[in-house]
């Protein structure tokens, strides 16, 4: 796995994380509330060790990553910045390597914090790197109709609108019933 791939991961993870607690609707429907499984889907699009899922830590920071994303996706850069800079300042996010088994990992937990802070504070460092870079337009809001879920446009025209063929689906089929009207 290359630095680009370890740091993809978990942005998908960070986004993921973030839609699972953060906005009204996902996919049409009001958003579920974010549970343990729902971290853990998050954490398995980056490792297969899982921690205790804290849920608390990991609700509060999920709402955060959400509103610093939405605030990336919506062009405002200069706050985005601020929020992001607060998360990695509270999760004491700082770069660190590591190794369990196998080659040495760049991770961004400072020693003496809990699981679910070391996640924030990579979540947050991924962000902040996305927030910095020039690929910050792939982060985009879902253009469904009551749908407030993050992705990341991985067309290579950059030209993807919904989060998942169901929202483009439901779109396609709302405006066929317009028209048809």
């Amino acid at each position: 796995m290359d630095a680009t791939d370890h740091l993809r991961a978990s942005l998908d993870a960070a986004v993921a994380l973030a839609n699972s607690f953060g906005g009204e609707f996902a996919q049409g429907r009001p958003r579920p509330a974010g549970d343990a499984a729902a971290v853990e889907a998050a954490l398995r699009l980056t490792t297969n060790r899982l921690p205790e899922i804290e849920l608390q830590p990991f609700a509060v920071g999920g709402r955060d990553l959400y509103a610093s994303l939405r605030r990336i996706a919506e062009g405002e850069v200069d706050a985005a910045a601020t929020s992001i800079n607060d998360l990695l300042e509270s999760t004491r996010a700082a770069p660190r390597l590591v190794r369990r088994e196998g080659p040495w990992h760049l991770h961004f937990v400072s020693p003496g914090v809990s699981a679910a802070t070391g996640w924030l504070a990579e979540f947050a460092t991924a962000t902040a790197m996305l927030l910095g870079s020039d690929e910050r337009a792939r982060l985009r809001i879902c253009d469904a109709d009551r749908c407030d879920n993050l992705f990341l446009d991985a067309t290579r025209s950059r030209t993807q609108r919904f989060c998942s063929p169901a929202c483009q689906n439901r779109t396609k089929v709302a405006a066929h019933r317009a028209r048809s009207a």
